[in-house]
């Protein structure tokens, strides 16, 4: 735990409160699914556990790029603008091109 207090993870990746137990090497804790947005119980192993947190934390010097420029929370008219100059639909899905694929 050394490791989280001289680093910090990103913020928002898991509350201290939805850990709910560690013991013999096994970390529960609490979280929402993405997909049902249903809260769910996860038993891990703590070194699989800390795996996933420490995946949040970013090099010493590094910053979150998405608070930055258009990519920051309240540039909304600013992407909005983006897309209009460059005639983008936000509401029509893209559809990646198909390329061919090679065999010999």
């Amino acid at each position: 735990m050394q490791v989280l207090q001289e680093r910090k993870p990103v913020k928002g990746v898991i509350q201290e409160k939805a850990i709910i137990a560690c013991r013999d090497g096994q970390v529960t804790f609490r979280y929402r699914d993405s997909k049902t947005r249903q809260r769910r119980t996860r038993i891990l192993p703590g070194a699989q556990f800390l795996w996933l947190i420490l995946r949040h934390v970013l090099p010493k010097g590094f910053r979150r790029a998405r608070n930055f420029g258009f990519l920051h929370p309240n540039s909304k008219r600013l992407i909005r603008l983006l897309q209009v100059l460059l005639g983008v639909n936000p509401n029509q899905a893209l559809a990646w091109p198909q390329v061919p694929v090679l065999r010999r």
